[in-house]
């Protein structure tokens, strides 16, 4: 999934890979009819932290083409997931959001695997 969501991106980089990881844990915690789920994503509007939105999309089914995923420009980097009348709240922790400020762009596509195969709870926080 990794290597076809960099394809669809344009290159692997974390915050496609933290964009995955969401999108994934959101389709896990609020199953059902994948057409029913919809986001509300906070993060900056330009790349990198952007970047997180392909990664929701490609992962989630969540899609600006159907019109089931906002972006709502923010400092912060959560993503806000509803199916009918149930919706959580998925947050990147603060440390992990720190750890890629400083990233050197040497080191992108390997701090994009090592996030893809990080747990859930070591990269988020969810809040019912």
């Amino acid at each position: 999934m990794l290597e076809e969501a960099a394809r669809f991106h344009g290159h692997l980089g974390p915050y496609l890979a933290l964009g995955l990881k969401m999108g994934l844990l959101a389709k896990e915690l609020l199953q059902g009819d994948p057409f029913s789920l919809s986001a509300e994503i906070h993060t900056s509007t330009s790349p990198p932290r952007s970047c997180m939105v392909d990664g929701i999309q490609f992962s989630s089914g969540c899609t600006l083409g159907k019109g089931n995923i906002i972006i709502k420009e923010d400092s912060n980097l959560f993503g806000i997931f509803t199916r009918d009348s149930r919706s959580i709240t998925i947050k990147v922790r603060p440390d992990i959001a720190d750890s890629l400020t400083s990233l050197s762009h040497e080191h992108l596509e390997e701090s994009a695997q090592s996030l893809f195969s990080n747990e859930n709870e070591d990269l988020f926080e969810v809040v019912p």
